[in-house]
């Protein structure tokens, strides 16, 4: 059987002759098509025609000049330093060249620039035109020994966090090298080698912490508490207060290191009483008190002094005359203690964690009340707004006398509710029976005292309910 196949016919060719574009081409001047040459481009530099070398001739000879190098040893050098002086004053060749040679500072050498032109590099950072530029900074810090360190120092010079450096960098530098996401690790080893930090130093630190990762940020702030000095200043009180909120509760507290944990508490204490400290000092100074008032300030601040590591909160209460004299001069948790009739006083309510120490400073009674630590009493001491002097009595708690003697018999109360002092705080001496005798008579007109002002404070506070 035969089968006969037909195939579509095909449309004829039509001839086209484009005479348009052959009258074009025999019009067009005879042009050389040249191809970029090191030595051309370098002859030009030479001959002070840098501004005739195109960006493509410019691009060639930075590729080039690795191999040049080696067929032209004696001329690599002074070469090379030619070119990076052309930089100085041509913006466009300056990206080309450090954006290279920080590639070439991240490990990738020889493929990305000549060594040449890493070596010749001085010639063009030592320019006052161009010194101060931040990439040439960041170059200088990439081929430093330690670049993360150098590169933390200039984020700190900068008041920038590292999202906030890169973005400034970004289009000049390729950001995405290893050294620019590493150079967190160094922040905190830095700051602790700042002495007396400034606040936007401070406030730097605190910000380079918050943008860490978790792993980081543990890692950086169980290194700042365990290598900052034990005296800290007061300028370090954002630093404790921040620390307080993130890392004093929940999860956080327990993936330090126990020598950070140690450290935190003394931090937290340490910021507290200097408050407290401050609070008395300016108290002596700038309000008149008697004698024996003012003696009596500096007995309590003596003593608190063994617990000042202790302290987790600090909160202070100033009548109307003290707020106006002093509290602008305090940096802690400050307020204005509610006029209720009562003796004029300053308080002072300290957080030990499972107890509340409330210290009356002035005034009848002048006692010492202890609280445990519960929601009632946390809201109320540590939440309300307002407090008075009968309010606080009003709620009771156990209390404790400043008279003769005081300080011995407190220590031991405080210690039989696991208040403890600092370590290696020296204890007081045993009294003799007629110390004792002394202060048992002392004693019985304080309780009387404290009797009355309870029932008073009862009495004042049935009347506001």
């Amino acid at each position: 059987m035969n089968f006969q196949f037909s195939f579509p016919s095909l449309p004829e060719t039509l001839q086209f002759i484009p005479n348009q574009l052959i009258q074009l081409a025999i019009n067009l001047p005879d042009e050389t098509i040249s191809t970029p040459n090191v030595d051309l481009i370098l002859a030009a530099i030479e001959q002070g025609h840098a501004d005739k070398i195109s960006h493509l001739d410019w691009v060639y000879c930075i590729h080039a000049k690795a191999q040049w190098d080696q067929q032209n040893i004696g001329r690599c050098r002074k070469t090379s330093a030619a070119i990076w002086k052309v930089a100085i004053s041509n913006s466009w060749l300056q990206h080309q060249l450090l954006w290279r040679l920080a590639l070439y500072h991240s490990g990738q050498k020889e493929q990305i620039l000549a060594h040449s032109l890493a070596e010749s590099f001085d010639i063009f950072a030592n320019s006052k035109l161009v010194n101060n530029l931040l990439s040439v900074q960041i170059i200088l810090a990439l081929r430093n020994q330690q670049p993360g360190r150098e590169l933390a120092i200039i984020s700190c010079n900068q008041f920038v966090n590292q999202t906030e450096l890169l973005n400034l960098i970004q289009k000049k530098l390729p950001i995405w090298i290893p050294l620019f996401s590493n150079f967190v690790e160094e922040i905190s080893p830095y700051f602790t080698t700042i002495n007396s930090p400034k606040q936007q130093e401070i406030r730097w630190l605190l910000s380079c912490l918050d943008e860490m990762s978790d792993t980081q940020q543990i890692k950086a702030v169980d290194y700042l508490l365990t290598n900052v000095s034990k005296n800290i200043t007061s300028n370090y009180y954002l630093v404790v207060d921040w620390l307080r909120n993130k890392y004093r509760q929940g999860e956080n507290w327990y993936k330090l290191s126990e020598p950070a944990r140690q450290r935190l508490r003394e931090w937290i204490g340490g910021i507290n009483y200097s408050d407290f400290q401050k609070l008395v000092s300016l108290i002596l100074n700038r309000l008149p008190l008697q004698n024996f008032e003012a003696n009596r300030l500096r007995s309590r601040s003596k003593f608190w002094a063994n617990y000042s590591n202790r302290f987790e909160r600090l909160r202070i209460l100033l009548p109307k005359t003290s707020q106006l004299a002093i509290s602008y001069q305090i940096q802690g948790d400050v307020d204005l203690l509610e006029d209720d009739g009562s003796d004029p006083t300053e308080v002072c309510i300290f957080d030990f964690g499972e107890w509340f120490v409330v210290e009356f400073f002035r005034g009848r009674g002048s006692e010492i009340r202890l609280f445990p630590n519960n929601s009632r009493n946390q809201q109320i001491l540590f939440g309300e707004s307002t407090l008075s002097v009968k309010q606080i009595r009003f709620l009771g708690g156990e209390k404790h006398d400043h008279v003769y003697l005081w300080q011995i018999f407190s220590r031991t109360w405080l210690a039989n509710h696991g208040i403890l002092p600092n370590p290696n705080t020296e204890s007081s001496g045993n009294p003799t029976a007629f110390q004792l005798q002394d202060r048992a008579n002392r004693l019985e007109p304080w309780r009387r005292e404290i009797e009355y002002l309870e029932r008073d404070a009862r009495l004042y506070m049935n009347k506001q309910h």
